[in-house]
């Protein structure tokens, strides 16, 4: 529903709240982005402008010395492949067994499902960190110190996901399956070519949300990775911040090549996301 309706803009008042709201909102656009516009414009300056007393909006010379230095000096282009890896293969294992997980306590009612439910409600009660700990002495155990995939087997069970795709899945009318079956499909058959083609929307939430938390994970990596050729850019970042040698421009690249991709992959699922958050919930 819009603030301002079509009728009302052909008022003087209504124009004239249509004018302040747009304004309102433009500074705010603004304000918001400027940090981000002089992050990335600090990527091509030189240390010295960085720190000059008096700011300047654009570098006096466009460099990229800066992104050559922190590309092969500190190896980002290796912390970059590994955390978009972890972060891939999270969402492959994540939003594939959730789906189906969700799927089935949501169409199929097996017996206990709400059981099952109710216990995957109930695992968010523990912290994360308090699981920390064990889930080192556990991936230890079974020799994974040191391999991505520990990071990926650790991250990929989360009860919040099955709670959106469950929501989603019961908005969705049951006479659609039935027709499924009438027409000889099978239970795995709907969710592929019924369930799935429906559910673009929660898919979307569900895959953002999950590579925003792994891409920005840090404690657990940082515990489970202790070798440098499998640090994430978060490892990176962290002790590039803790070296005081290490140019502003350069701490700058790190941040840029850090930020982008989340604002990247929103801007490129923002539609199907809108949707899903609109539609999540919803019975039918």
């Amino acid at each position: 529903m819009a603030v301002i309706q079509d009728v009302e803009l052909k008022d003087k008042k209504g124009k004239l709240a249509y004018r302040i709201i747009f304004a309102i909102l433009a500074i705010g656009v603004i304000f918001q982005f400027m940090p981000l516009f002089l992050m990335i414009t600090g990527t091509f300056k030189t240390p010295a402008e960085l720190v000059d007393p008096i700011p300047k909006i654009f570098p006096s010379h466009w460099s990229f010395d800066a992104y050559k230095s922190a590309f092969e000096q500190y190896q980002l282009g290796v912390n970059v492949f590994n955390s978009f890896f972890i972060a891939a293969m999270v969402i492959l294992v994540q939003v594939s067994t959730s789906a189906m997980a969700a799927y089935s306590l949501s169409k199929l009612k097996p017996k206990c499902g709400e059981a099952v439910y109710m216990l995957m409600l109930g695992t968010m009660m523990f912290s994360g960190t308090a699981l920390m700990f064990p889930t080192y002495i556990m991936m230890s155990k079974i020799g994974l110190i040191g391999n991505k995939f520990a990071v990926v087997l650790s991250l990929s069970a989360w009860a919040y996901s099955v709670i959106l795709f469950r929501g989603f899945f019961d908005g969705i009318p049951k006479d659609l399956l039935e027709a499924g079956y009438i027409d000889g499909a099978n239970k795995f058959q709907t969710l592929i070519y019924i369930m799935l083609p429906l559910s673009k929307p929660i898919f979307a939430v569900n895959i953002l949300n999950t590579f925003m938390a792994v891409y920005n994970e840090f404690v657990l990596s940082s515990m489970l990775l202790p070798d440098a050729k499998d640090w994430t850019l978060m490892i990176r970042l962290y002790l590039i911040q803790q070296n005081s040698s290490v140019p502003m421009n350069v701490i700058y690249v790190l941040l840029v090549v850090t930020v982008v991709p989340i604002i990247l992959f929103y801007l490129l699922a923002q539609n199907y996301i809108a949707e899903g958050v609109t539609m999540t919930g919803i019975k039918g």
